[in-house]
C-alpha cells in the first residue's frame, strides 16, 4: 500500500498549475498593453476633435457680433468668449489660423519664407500616433495672433507678416478671442489674446486664386472740404468667395464724383492697389473702381464743409452797437449757427432777474435771438440756416440792455461765432 506520506504525485502537479498560471497571467498582460496602445490615440483624437468641433462653433458664433476698431483707442469692445483648452501629453502642438511646421521636419522655427501656412481660416494639431491634422474654418474666420500694446490687444504684425497663435505644451490652457476690425484694410480678424514665440506667419495669399471682383474702403470715411486734408483709398482683388486674389499688375481705374485723387489709373501689387483723395468741394462723393472683366466696388466718402469761425473776443455793453463780421461760402450748404461766449445779469429784489438777449443777423435778415442766461463760457446752438455761395455779413447784437448802478447790467461777452455743416 502507498503511503501518504511518500506519495510525490502531487509535487510534480503544482509546478505545472503553476507555470501555466504564469504564462496565462503574462498573455492577459501583453494583450492589454497592446490594446491600450492602439486605444489610447484614438483618446487623445477624440479629445481634440471634440475640444476643436467646440472651438469651431464657438468661433463661427462669434463672426455675428460686434467688432472693436483697432484704430480708434475709444472704440468699444468687440464680440468676446473665452475657452479651456486641454493639452494632452501626445499632442505636439495645437495652432489656429497657420501651420507652424508646413515642411513637416517637427521644427516649428524654420518655416521657409514663401511657402502656404494658412490664411487664418484653419486649425492644425499634430500628435505622435495620429500625425498632423487641419480642420479648415469657415471663409469668413480670420485668426489673428494678438500683442498687448498701449493698454489694449493689438494684431501682432511684424515686418508686414501677420501670425497664427501655437501652443506647444501640455496642460490647460484659457485663451481669449475678440472680434476686431481694421478700418484700414476692411478686415475683420478673430484676435488671440495671446502671443507666443514662435512667430508661425500666416500666408493669406493662395497664387491660384482667380480674381472676380473689387472692394474698395477708404479711410477717414469724412474729411473736411479744404482741398489739404486727404483720404486713402484702398481697392483689393477678390475671388468669388471674397477670398483675396493676390494677382499682379491688374489694372484699376479709380474714378470719383467729387474730389480730386492722387491716381486715376492703378496696377495692383500683391492684389492690392492705393490711392488718396482731397476735395474743396463739400457732398457726398462715390469712389468707384473698374476693371475689365471683374465686377466693380464703391464706397461713399462724405466731405464736410469747413467750419466758418468768426473771432471776436468782445463785450457788447448797449444795443446801439454790434459786433460785425464777413466770410465766404464756396457753395450752396445748410448750416448750423453756434454762440461762445456768456452773459452778465440785472437783478432787483423782488422784481426778478434778466438775462440779455443776443439777435444774430447774416445779410440783414434776423436769423434768431437767444436768451444768453448763463454767467461762465458756454457753448449753445443759436439757429439753422441755408446759405447760398458767396460773401456774407455777420452780425450780432444786444436787445434788452438794462443797466442801474449796484443792481446790474445786461451785457454779452462774444468769444466766436461758428458756422458749421
Amino acid at each position: 500500500m502507498t503511503s501518504f506520506f511518500t506519495d510525490e504525485s502531487a509535487a510534480i502537479e503544482i509546478p505545472i498549475r503553476l507555470l501555466v498560471y504564469v504564462i496565462l497571467t503574462f498573455a492577459i498582460v501583453a494583450v492589454t498593453i497592446i490594446g491600450f496602445s492602439h486605444i489610447y490615440p484614438g483618446m487623445t483624437a477624440n479629445i481634440m476633435e471634440k475640444q476643436i468641433g467646440e472651438i469651431k462653433v464657438t468661433l463661427d458664433a462669434m463672426q455675428n457680433g460686434g467688432s472693436r476698431n483697432l484704430i480708434d483707442p475709444d472704440s468699444p469692445g468687440g464680440n468676446i468668449r473665452t475657452i479651456i483648452i486641454t493639452i494632452p501629453d501626445e499632442v505636439d502642438f495645437l495652432a489656429f489660423g497657420s501651420d507652424p511646421d508646413p515642411d513637416n521636419d517637427l521644427n516649428l522655427t524654420n518655416t521657409p519664407e514663401g511657402v502656404i501656412t494658412g490664411r487664418g481660416n484653419v486649425i492644425f494639431y499634430s500628435s505622435v500616433k495620429n500625425g498632423k491634422i487641419g480642420i479648415p474654418l469657415n471663409d469668413g474666420t480670420e485668426i489673428r495672433e494678438g500683442l498687448f500694446e498701449n493698454g489694449r490687444w493689438v494684431v501682432n504684425e511684424i515686418g508686414g507678416k501677420q501670425y497664427g497663435v501655437v501652443i506647444s505644451g501640455k496642460g490647460n490652457y484659457e485663451l481669449t478671442f475678440e472680434m476686431v476690425y481694421d478700418p484700414l484694410t476692411g478686415e475683420r480678424y478673430t484676435l488671440v489674446h495671446m502671443t507666443d514665440d514662435l512667430n508661425a506667419y500666416i500666408n493669406p495669399y493662395d497664387p491660384q486664386v482667380l480674381p472676380n471682383n473689387l472692394w474698395i474702403s477708404v479711410y477717414p470715411t469724412s474729411l473736411p472740404a479744404d482741398g489739404l486734408t486727404y483720404a486713402d483709398v484702398f481697392i483689393s482683388l477678390k475671388d468669388k468667395k471674397g477670398r483675396d486674389a493676390p494677382v499682379d499688375r491688374v489694372r484699376i481705374n479709380l474714378s470719383a464724383s467729387i474730389g480730386n485723387l492722387s491716381l486715376q489709373n492703378l496696377m495692383t501689387v500683391k492684389g492690392k492697389a492705393s490711392a488718396r483723395i482731397r476735395s474743396d468741394i463739400a457732398g457726398t462723393s462715390m469712389i468707384t473702381a473698374t476693371s475689365p472683366g471683374l465686377n466693380p466696388g464703391s464706397v461713399h466718402l462724405t466731405i464736410i464743409p469747413v467750419p466758418i469761425i468768426l473771432e471776436f473776443n468782445r463785450w457788447i455793453y448797449n444795443e446801439d452797437e454790434g459786433l460785425n463780421g464777413q466770410f465766404f461760402t464756396s457753395q450752396d450748404s445748410n448750416y448750423t449757427i453756434s454762440f461762445t461766449g456768456y452773459g452778465t445779469k440785472f437783478s432787483v429784489p423782488l422784481l426778478g432777474t434778466w438775462w440779455p438777449d443776443a439777435s444774430i443777423e447774416i445779410d440783414g435778415v434776423k436769423l434768431a435771438e437767444e436768451r444768453i442766461d448763463f454767467g461762465s463760457n458756454r457753448t449753445i446752438t443759436f439757429s439753422q440756416a441755408r446759405l447760398p455761395a458767396g460773401d456774407h455779413h455777420f452780425n450780432i447784437s444786444l436787445k434788452n440792455d438794462k443797466y442801474f448802478p449796484f443792481v446790474g447790467d445786461t451785457n454779452i461777452y462774444v468769444v466766436n461765432v461758428v458756422l458749421s455743416w
